[in-house]
């Protein structure tokens, strides 16, 4: 006599953070993608943006043919590899900048109810277009300033440059989750974004040694905006000796990368945790 035994059910593989991550994300630009005229005003946005940004490099070139004994190819590395970091930094995780309003329309709330992680939620709640516009003037810059540079470009340089705009988005993130911190603690507004983002664009894009040493000095150990740009840019161009402090900190910047990231998610809990008993 045979027994018939029924295959026990295969439990439902849980979906994984990245691909929930990807899923929402394609959501929401299918749904900007619908309205062409907002997606094209956006990515235009991010492009006017960019374009600004060098071309602001080019006139103080213009006026002063060498800073520090730069070049124009050198100084735009320094920016290019700041506008790449950016322009990653905005296409994945630029949404913290909307923390405010968030906040403001109850919608932050919301996140908090379900069972996806906030920050998560954050950063996949609309598809940031105009990080496209960034991204495509980063691209420009760069090859423009490749063309200008008499470096060579050995694997080793090549994988050198790579880091450095990966880890120029990384110490964006830091720095930004600091802020979305205190903007959940004092219920801050997005001037705080727009002070980083400014800062960052005003002083982010030039050899460091040509600020004072007060800036030298905020810009290295304060708000590192230098190790997104400056310091790898020095060691690529063979400006090394022009690096103030200290020589070594020209590889210091995968390290600051890490520190900055993982002291800002500390204070993206302790925000989180004060919001929650007092929100």
């Amino acid at each position: 006599m045979s027994t018939k035994t029924s295959a026990a059910p295969t439990p439902a593989v849980p979906v994984g953070r990245l691909r929930l991550a990807t899923v929402i994300l394609r959501a929401g630009l299918r749904s900007q993608l619908a309205n062409r005229a907002d997606f094209a005003m956006a990515v235009a946005n991010g492009v006017t943006y960019q374009i600004t940004v060098v071309l602001f490099a080019t006139v103080i070139f213009s006026r002063f043919p060498a800073l520090d004994g730069w070049e124009l190819g050198e100084i735009l590395l320094v920016s290019s590899i700041r506008m790449v970091g950016h322009g990653l930094y905005m296409l994945f995780f630029g949404n913290l900048g909307l923390i405010p309003h968030l906040l403001r329309e109850g919608r932050f709330d919301a996140f908090r109810t379900r069972p996806a992680p906030t920050l998560l939620q954050v950063f996949t709640y609309e598809a940031p277009v105009n990080a496209l516009g960034d991204l495509v003037v980063a691209a420009v810059s760069l090859s423009v300033c490749l063309s200008l540079l008499d470096i060579e470009w050995s694997v080793g340089a090549v994988l050198f440059l790579i880091l450095a705009m990966v880890c120029a988005t990384v110490i964006e993130l830091g720095l930004n989750l600091h802020i979305a911190a205190l903007v959940l603690r004092f219920r801050g507004s997005e001037s705080l974004f727009f002070w980083l983002d400014n800062t960052a664009g005003t002083f982010g894009n030039y050899p460091l040694s040509v600020f004072p040493t007060i800036l030298q000095t905020v810009f290295t150990f304060g708000v590192p905006i230098a190790f997104a740009g400056y310091y790898p840019a020095a060691w690529l161009t063979g400006h090394t000796d022009t690096v103030p402090f200290s020589q070594a900190l020209v590889y210091a910047f995968p390290l600051v990368a890490l520190a900055v990231t993982a002291l800002g998610l500390a204070a993206w809990r302790r925000g989180l945790a004060w919001y929650s008993r007092n929100g």
